[in-house]
């Protein structure tokens, strides 16, 4: 069954309206998501590389783990939940600290595939039992890739093509 998602109004509201993921992207109906990121002890931070056979941004490097918050769901139950589907580690509330909320919207494929959303940024350490564990889920994430803050930024320079473009996101992991 296909995942349900609280419509919101422009000002990031809810408007009482539910409608599956595939009828928001449709009709460019605003939403929200999260976005994860995770930072080892040396300060490096995960990135996981998307699935080649994704439908949107495939095969480009994206934040540690993100998704859609389902209807009904808080921002940090989706925020777990993420963690562990696309990830395969476990991790609790108050292991995540809240960063930042930030609008984006995009359009992909043509226009067939509209994206409005609100998303909250978290982030959490990784320790290095839990990197020893990460398992990509298949048919969205292909493998992972720790970056210094240094290489994040010689590779947004050199290479920002290879990247899913998250402007504020990269602003916080860059200072």
């Amino acid at each position: 069954m296909e995942e349900l998602i609280d419509v919101l109004d422009s000002n990031g509201q809810k408007t009482g309206e539910v409608c599956a993921r595939s009828e928001v992207h449709k009709r460019g109906l605003w939403h929200r998501t999260v976005h994860i990121w995770l930072i080892d002890k040396s300060g490096k931070i995960l990135f996981q590389l998307r699935a080649h056979d994704k439908e949107n941004n495939p095969g480009l490097y994206d934040t540690s783990c993100a998704g859609h918050i389902s209807a009904g769901d808080s921002s940090i139950e989706s925020a777990i939940r993420e963690i562990r589907e696309e990830l395969g580690i476990q991790k609790k509330p108050e292991e995540l600290k809240f960063l930042f909320e930030t609008v984006h919207s995009s359009i992909l494929n043509g226009g067939s595939y509209v994206d409005n959303e609100y998303y909250d940024t978290y982030k959490a350490f990784i320790s290095e039992e839990e990197k020893s564990q990460l398992v990509p889920q298949p048919h969205e994430v292909d493998d992972f890739k720790f970056f210094s803050v240094k290489e994040l930024k010689e590779a947004l320079e050199k290479t920002p093509q290879k990247f899913v473009c998250h402007p504020k996101d990269f602003e916080y992991l860059l200072h």
